[in-house]
């Protein structure tokens, strides 16, 4: 058994002419060991959202870094919808750490990425807890209730995944790293369920619909760390005008996590709501939101090329958008390859009729959309 760490390198991609364009490596050789050297290294290209999605040429050959994982299986346990992984703990395990704020709790993550252990560092919603304990939607929210605007303010977990990829000595070695890190900041370790319930395997999509019966991740950013710990505030904020129909949730700002050591954030906000009442403001909030990361410069990532690109293009940079269509026309001067990414917004405002009446921006016309057959 194989563990995937995330990292690619070295691929292969063809363009819409039918170019063979080979990176890293692979350009001078059969070896795509090293992504980041030797041949030339398009990967920013690559890694847009918004930027390729099919737009700019198809990815068909990559190499993924992998490494051993642990000997012992990984044993099912739990009945149904309480089911998941039971973990070897010599050579993965969670723990859990309460720290004493914010500020602790995102340097911890940059700690631990500078000392290079972990396979997983997390901080997630408070009400994911009370998911976990409920057997039943009735128990969620008498769990649930018992929160409040104070107890949110005072969550600070850091959550971590320890894995012993080449041996327990280094899981000791890991773990001592970790504790050291956390002892530092004020760190607490609490009692944590040595089971996996959707890293390894999902095994609690179930209990995620639990509370109100309808849910949805409004948007989630990979970014920079110091972006994505502050990227839930505002929508917390934010949510407070479409409470209800949007579930109560106390200001909860969401749920963050490195990625890559430390050199890239994760941020997602989910919402929750009844499908069966007026889910009006379900669809408002999701528009306004993206109007706040414009507003906000916060990159956004779910609308993908539905997003309004000369509104974010300024907003990510100075003239991101018409580098964007500059590199666009290089690659694909015909605009054969996925169209109509990445101008895809207005007609995705086209085929919606809830957001015409709200739509309040315009296509420049010096940025005419492109004419494809």
């Amino acid at each position: 058994m194989v563990f995937h760490t995330g990292e690619f390198s070295a691929p292969e991609l063809v363009l819409p002419d039918g170019e063979l364009v080979k990176m890293g490596s692979l350009a001078v050789g059969d070896d795509p060991f090293w992504g980041d050297g030797i041949g030339p290294d398009l990967r920013g290209l690559l890694r847009g959202y918004t930027g390729l999605r099919g737009c700019l040429g198809i990815v068909t050959k990559m190499a993924i870094k992998t490494l051993p994982f642990q000997p012992e299986p990984l044993v099912p346990t739990g009945l149904s919808p309480n089911t998941g992984l039971k973990l070897p703990e010599k050579r993965v395990k969670w723990i859990n750490y309460q720290l004493p704020n914010k500020e602790a709790q995102v340097k911890a993550m940059y700690e631990i990425g500078k000392a290079e252990i972990a396979g997983a560092v997390t901080k997630v919603p408070l009400f994911w807890r009370a998911i976990a304990k409920a057997e039943c939607k009735e128990e969620f929210w008498e769990l649930w209730g018992k929160e409040s605007e104070e107890t949110i303010k005072n969550f600070f977990i850091v959550r971590v995944l320890l894995i012993g990829y080449t041996s327990e000595e280094q899981m000791k070695y890991d773990e001592n790293v970790l504790n050291d890190i956390m002892k530092e900041l004020g760190g607490i370790p609490r009692p944590t369920k040595p089971t996996d319930e959707s890293w390894i395997k999902n095994a609690d999509s179930a209990g995620m619909w639990l509370m109100c019966g309808s849910y949805v991740s409004v948007d989630y950013v990979i970014e920079t760390l110091s972006q994505a710990t502050v990227h839930g505030e505002y929508y917390a904020e934010l949510k407070k005008k479409y409470t209800p129909p949007l579930m109560p949730d106390y200001g909860d700002p969401g749920w963050f996590q490195s990625f890559e050591l430390g050199h890239q954030g994760y941020s997602e906000f989910l919402i929750y709501w009844d499908q069966d009442e007026d889910t009006t403001g379900v669809d408002h909030f999701y528009l306004e939101t993206s109007k706040m990361n414009i507003r906000e410069r916060f990159y956004t990532s779910l609308l993908g090329p539905h997003q309004p690109l000369y509104l974010t293009g300024p907003k990510y940079g100075p003239n991101y958008h018409e580098w964007l269509l500059k590199i666009k026309d290089e690659f694909d001067p015909l605009w054969v390859c996925h169209p109509p990414v990445p101008l895809a917004h207005d007609e995705f405002v086209e085929r919606a009729e809830w957001m015409k009446p709200l739509k309040d921006w315009e296509t420049p016309k010096k940025f005419p959309m492109p004419q494809w057959k």
